[in-house]
């Protein structure tokens, strides 16, 4: 039996399928980036260098330790932040620096280790697929 419709209950009819659909790869894509942020988060933690001299002030494992992600949904929009609590100078440890003694002097650099540039490319690599995929 052929139903014959109103073009107006095409229109709602097909308004309501593109709502539920974009619901369901927005839910999708959010889903995806939390499981990114977490697996980058875990990839820092295990690639992160420990420190390795003596001194009461730095602990063991604490730059390894103190990786986070912080997630916000507001609006229809994700932001995903990862940082590491311990704070300090990243950028230092990634990209290597200077080494100075106590009087300005020179004594040698610090190689680069770098540990945050190869967990944003794999979590590149992993949103590009998640991309892909919806």
């Amino acid at each position: 039996m052929n139903e014959i419709i109103t073009p107006d209950e095409f229109v709602e009819a097909l308004a309501e399928a593109t709502r539920t659909m974009t619901e369901e790869v927005v839910e999708e894509m959010e889903n995806g980036l939390v499981d990114i942020a977490n697996n980058a988060v875990e990839e820092l933690k295990h690639l992160s260098p420990v420190y390795k001299g003596s001194s009461k002030k730095l602990k063991k494992g604490d730059y390894r330790k103190k990786w986070k992600c912080i997630i916000e949904k507001e609006r229809g929009v994700t932001r995903v932040t990862i940082y590491n609590a311990k704070g300090g100078l990243t950028h230092l440890l990634e990209n290597g620096h200077v080494v100075k003694n106590g009087t300005k002097r020179v004594v040698g650099n610090a190689d680069p280790i770098p540990h945050i540039s190869i967990v944003n490319e794999h979590a590149e690599k992993e949103l590009d697929k998640l991309m892909e995929g919806l």
